[in-house]
């Protein structure tokens, strides 16, 4: 039997459409203060959850929700399971904008929102070649699980929940990554370094405060120093300077009297990707470097951000780098760094590492090095996932591969990424798209945006994958 499966989307492409931009319009960020026991993220990847859970119902597929977390959505009724797992939340927008980031844009073949790319778009183009299927007659000899979750950018609540009411499909994919195919992960943990405050010490100049990062995943475009005391307008105008020296980054500052406000402009990325983006923290760092402050603490938290993280996403001045062949290089991502005089400053690195790194030494390692350095700090590694690797000789990393390179007659190879993916939760779980090699990766930053001709794409290879994979019998 032969489909066209390209022709199939194409057909239906304004629906395609109208169902991603349902989910586009909802700000499903999630929202700590806006926490409760209905909300556990907040109300808004509630809100996308409810109305993604209501397109499956008006499709005729049944569905279970596990509180306000995490539903799945099944197809079909064989005892083996077959999974697709996607999330509908997303990082903060941030700056920098060229349209409102949740109300659907689309310019020059493009479609432009927060998640169009992460990962609202390529959830509903799987979704949508679910409905495809079922609109053509078939019907799946295995059941297709859609496992949809709400906190996928953060702390994965909602799949770690799930995991103590459902067991999760051995096999399957995740529409949230890359093309061709993505096999293996590296593996993902937090660094949190806590610098605390000590006495004062006789300095005309305060650090009051310090604000950058969004998110730890994130690589900071926008970072805040407020400072008070003697000489702010010299500064300032060193400020001025220092900006023409750097025209990879933009700045302003503003003098109030004896307060000073200086702020910091760098290009946003994936916490995976940090070699992409500018760090807007460390640069304002840099230029605080110059300074001496009132406290031993401030001088030495920006210290050691001049001069171990400071354009070294390798962490190589941590003392960390590691690279194995087959994964690739362990990076490092200085992704929330914050400061106040009153109660001292912290840092959190994000790092994505191959196999052979040991965390468990990165705590005492890091320890010695700063005590070295007459730091009062706390070392604290959190949120680690080990690597996750699935051989490119399997019969499901075959028949991905083949059917990309059938519909695309690109060349079909496996990847590994530093991006952590729910694909790592099912043993033999990979990505499968949606972002191609020769697209801009826009994810996690300013005018995110998936292209419309590569949304049909992703959603025609979806169909066969799940066509060849649940529907047909060899």
């Amino acid at each position: 039997m032969t489909i066209d499966w390209y022709q199939e989307v194409v057909s239906r492409k304004e629906a395609l459409l109208a169902d991603v931009e349902r989910l586009l319009r909802i700000d499903s960020v999630r929202e700590d203060d806006c926490v409760t026991t209905a909300y556990p993220v907040g109300p808004g990847p509630k809100a996308a959850l409810d109305e993604f859970l209501l397109m499956a119902q008006e499709n005729g597929f049944s569905y279970q929700s596990f509180g306000p977390l995490v539903a799945h959505v099944d197809w079909g009724k064989g005892e083996e399971l077959f999974g697709l797992l996607g999330h509908v939340d997303v990082v903060p927008a941030g700056d920098g904008w060229d349209s409102d980031p949740f109300s659907p844009t689309y310019q020059e073949g493009k479609l432009i929102a927060r998640g169009a790319l992460d990962d609202k778009g390529p959830l509903v183009a799987a979704f949508f070649a679910m409905k495809l299927l079922k609109e053509m007659g078939f019907e799946p000899h295995k059941t297709v699980r859609m496992i949809v979750g709400t906190d996928e950018e953060s702390e994965w609540k909602c799949l770690k929940y799930y995991q103590t009411q459902v067991k999760l499909p051995k096999t399957g994919f995740v529409p949230d990554a890359y093309f061709p195919i993505v096999n293996g992960e590296k593996g993902n943990a937090s660094i949190v370094i806590r610098f605390a405050s000590d006495t004062r010490e006789s300095s005309e100049l305060v650090l009051d405060s310090f604000e950058a990062g969004l998110r730890e995943n994130m690589v900071p475009d926008k970072a805040v120093a407020c400072i008070s005391g003697r000489g702010l307008l010299i500064l300032a105008k060193d400020f001025s300077d220092f900006l023409q020296v750097h025209p990879e980054i933009q700045g302003q500052a503003e003098v109030e009297g004896q307060n000073l406000s200086l702020t910091v402009h760098g290009k946003s990325a994936h916490g995976a990707k940090p070699d992409v983006g500018t760090n807007a923290a460390s640069y304002l760092a840099l230029f605080l470097s110059r300074y001496k402050f009132n406290r031993s603490s401030a001088n030495k938290w920006i210290e050691f951000i001049t001069q171990i993280l400071h354009q070294d996403v390798w962490g190589e001045k941590l003392g960390i780098a590691y690279e194995d062949a087959c994964m690739g290089r362990l990076t490092s991502n200085l992704g929330l760094a914050t400061y106040n005089d009153e109660t001292g400053g912290s840092l959190t690195l994000n790092i994505r590492y191959p196999r052979g790194v040991q965390v468990s030494s990165w705590s005492p390692y890091l320890l010695q090095k700063l005590k070295e350095k007459d730091a009062m700090i706390q070392v604290q590694v959190t949120d680690n996932q080990e690597p996750h690797y699935v051989p490119g000789n399997h019969p499901l990393v075959q028949t991905l591969l083949k059917i990309y390179h059938e519909q695309t007659d690109l060349p079909a190879y496996e990847r590994v990424i530093g991006g952590a993916t729910y694909a790592r939760l099912m043993p033999e779980g990979v990505a499968f798209g949606a972002l191609f090699p020769d697209a801009q990766d826009t994810m996690h930053q300013a005018n995110e945006y998936i292209l419309v001709d590569h949304l049909l794409a992703t959603c025609a290879m979806y169909a066969q994958a799940l066509y060849e994979l649940t529907c047909r019998t060899y």
